[in-house]
């Protein structure tokens, strides 16, 4: 997470026509790796995305898609969260890292099967994905059922 800290205040501003507004101050602290400016973007970017999402939602339920047979929540706006926002331990985080996994997107295309055969990626590291995805995004990965 290149964002260690972030604090806001808001404060009220009062026009000639003592008219009241609001001017909102934000402080942000990064490890360095992106400057506070372009983490601020980011961020805003990631919020206009889901919300235009949101809106872009059509009220006929034959629109909505369905990821399985007993789900009908899309998780596509979460395809693009990195996995740095998780805030997986560092043994987890290097071995997806490794495995070129960098987005929420990239963990979903593999079975909890698939990521436990990733190197030095053990059933405890398992585990701690599995309940950082329920916990903050509420997925769920299926386990893979072999066909006989």
């Amino acid at each position: 997470m290149p964002v260690q800290k972030v604090n806001f205040k808001i404060e009220n501003v009062y026009d000639n026509e003592n008219k009241m507004t609001e001017r909102l101050f934000l402080e942000i602290w990064t490890n360095g790796s992106i400057q506070p400016l372009e983490a601020i973007k980011k961020a805003c970017q990631v919020i206009i995305k889901l919300f235009t999402s949101l809106t872009e939602i059509k009220s006929n339920k034959e629109n909505v898609e369905t990821i399985s047979n007993k789900s009908s929540i899309s998780i596509e706006p979460y395809t693009n969260i990195a996995i740095e926002e998780l805030q997986l331990s560092v043994r987890a985080y290097n071995c997806l890292k490794k495995a070129k996994i960098n987005t929420v997107g990239d963990l979903l295309q593999y079975s909890p099967e698939e990521l436990q055969e990733l190197k030095n990626f053990g059933r405890k590291s398992a585990d701690e994905v599995f309940s950082t995805l329920k916990n903050k995004l509420n997925i769920i990965l299926k386990k893979n059922i072999p066909n006989y």
